[in-house]
């Protein structure tokens, strides 16, 4: 009998020792240093990738929620919108809803970021495509090549949290 329990305990010990030992996605989520704006976020392990919005959209769902994305850039002004990777390979702008709270200026780029939120389709004007571009920082012959409204996907944010958002970031106000 003591043999028959001595090998069922040597064959628990060897087979946990060769369990694989994967880092759980959630533990990296924890790890992250997330800086927050506008509403908190409660519940960061539910994102939407953002780059599914159009298709939500598209399929007639609700394209509302937590969505998670890639920053390409951030208002240079204020802070008041960023743009995100978009489905296409292109950018998607998110803005701050009613301007009630501003990300960095700077240090935003290839950060990920998660935020509450709703996407649609809107068209945008000329004027507001020009306003766009001025905050950006784009050169004079990239706003005034601007002559047509566009139609795209945005966000309109309630709440953002940035990864790893360098300390002394550059934000409206400071």
């Amino acid at each position: 009998m003591k043999i028959i329990v001595s090998i069922a305990c040597s064959l628990v010990l060897f087979a946990s020792c060769s369990v694989d030992s994967k880092p759980d996605s959630s533990s990296k989520l924890n790890e992250t240093i997330w800086s927050s704006y506008g509403e908190t976020i409660a519940n960061l392990s539910e994102a939407i990738p953002a780059t599914q919005a159009a298709k939500m959209i598209e399929s007639g769902e609700n394209a509302a929620g937590l969505f998670e994305a890639e920053i390409v850039q951030s208002c240079m002004t204020m802070g008041c919108w960023m743009s995100v990777k978009g489905p296409a390979g292109d950018t998607v702008m998110v803005f701050m809803k009613d301007h009630a709270f501003f990300v960095p200026k700077d240090s935003l780029q290839g950060k990920r970021a998660l935020f509450t939120g709703e996407a649609f389709y809107d068209t945008v004007s000329v004027e507001l495509q020009k306003h766009l571009l001025e905050d950006a920082g784009a050169d004079q012959a990239a706003i005034d090549a601007v002559s047509e409204p566009v139609y795209e996907l945005a966000f309109e944010a309630s709440g953002v949290q940035i990864a790893d958002v360098p300390a002394g970031a550059p934000i409206a106000g400071e």
